[in-house]
């Protein structure tokens, strides 16, 4: 279900501020009125998403190094120490 922002259209309101978000299905239609408040809204922008790179891919040597402990399965479906 995408996340949307949407702000006031007159000063900002003393419940909901600059601003909030509302989760709703997708395909549903954009608010027009706070669900708070009950003030005329619009539909902010995208907002962009923070989400991290890996520079390279991640292995068993990388992990130990790190400190993890690095677990196998074996064909019984137990794990044990690499």
């Amino acid at each position: 279900m995408p996340l949307h922002a949407y702000a006031p259209l007159s000063t900002p309101c003393r419940l909901c501020g600059d601003g909030f978000e509302h989760r709703s299905d997708a395909g549903a239609p954009d608010l027009t009125a706070c669900p708070t408040c009950g003030q005329t809204v619009r539909r902010l922008g995208i907002q962009t998403v923070n989400s991290p790179k890996l520079s390279a891919p991640l292995s068993v040597s990388r992990a130990k190094q790190a400190g993890f402990t690095v677990l196998h399965r074996t064909s019984g479906g137990e794990f044990e120490k690499q």
